[in-house]
């Protein structure tokens, strides 16, 4: 019988050393790749079973290697490890594009190896999503984050407009979920369900474009929304897919990317006062000041 070969993508030496030795000692070929660009180069002459992947690389992260390999035909049904730890925009992102096994929060040599042996399991493969997994490989974790890969795992890129994925922002902030619907490159509609009234924020192509929340649009809605959302226990999102053309003809009240407004809202919450929203209009007071 064969021996399953493993490609395993990790840009810090000792980790890399350490891991390919556990696989090896497993019984599994490996092959080793420091950078995305050098796995993408491997991928042809190694032909690995199996990808093995951290989120944090040099040049690109885990999803976007995750992308590559999709896109390439030659290469697109091979299955897909992503060690995620504690990215979760990344972790959300991959999952959401069908990636076959996703792992979040803290996890050993020997959990990772026991989830390489799930997805090389004869009969699993991407029917085996263990997006739906913490970091330990067990229902329960002390990072929930499963719980929103859950309802995506069977998501693909494919998949036809309209559908959405969807979740608690009791389990991943409004923050991560922005950067997770922009690194994705995605375009539509994520709607945040909150006490105050639902939010609407656009994306096309992974840039933010317009947002709304009451009467207030633009760049000022992100903050409310966000600002508001970290101050509830209930708050929902769901994120739709759109035509592109159904947000290129609709409002563009934002140039920034989420990057710099996430960065500038929280410039804005450490420098307000006590209870205070950012970016919030000064009182008369203020604005004489």
């Amino acid at each position: 019988m064969r021996t399953a070969k493993v490609l395993l993508v990790d840009a810090n030496q000792h980790s890399r050393a350490s891991l390919s030795r556990a696989l090896a000692e497993a019984g599994y070929e490996v092959a080793t790749a420091p950078s995305g660009s050098c796995a993408a180069g491997a991928l042809e002459s190694e032909r690995p079973d199996l990808i093995v992947s951290y989120a944090q690389l040099h040049d690109m992260d885990g999803y976007e290697l995750f992308t590559l390999v999709r896109r390439d035909p030659t290469t697109m049904d091979t299955p897909f490890l992503l060690l995620a730890g504690r990215d979760r925009p990344v972790a959300l992102a991959a999952a959401e594009a069908g990636v076959d096994m996703t792992m979040t929060g803290d996890f050993t040599l020997e959990m990772v190896v026991a989830r390489v042996g799930d997805v090389l399991k004869p009969g699993t493969g991407a029917d085996l999503s263990a997006s739906t997994l913490g970091g330990n490989g067990m229902r329960k974790s002390a990072e929930p984050l499963w719980t929103v890969l859950e309802s995506v795992a069977a998501r693909r890129p494919e998949a036809a407009t309209g559908a959405d994925f969807q979740g608690s922002l009791d389990v991943m902030d409004l923050a991560e979920v922005t950067q997770a619907v922009a690194l994705g490159g995605k375009t539509g509609r994520l709607v945040v369900s909150l006490a105050a009234g639902e939010a609407m924020i656009l994306f096309e192509n992974g840039r933010l474009v317009h947002a709304s929340f009451g009467e207030r649009t633009g760049e000022r809605a992100f903050a409310a929304v966000i600002s508001a959302s970290q101050r509830e226990t209930d708050a929902r999102f769901c994120f739709s897919r759109m035509h592109r053309g159904e947000v290129a003809s609709g409002p563009r009240t934002i140039s920034r990317s989420v990057e710099q407004l996430l960065l500038r809202i929280a410039v804005g919450i450490d420098e307000a006062e006590p209870g205070a929203a950012p970016w919030e209009d000064a009182s008369p007071a203020h604005r004489a000041d």
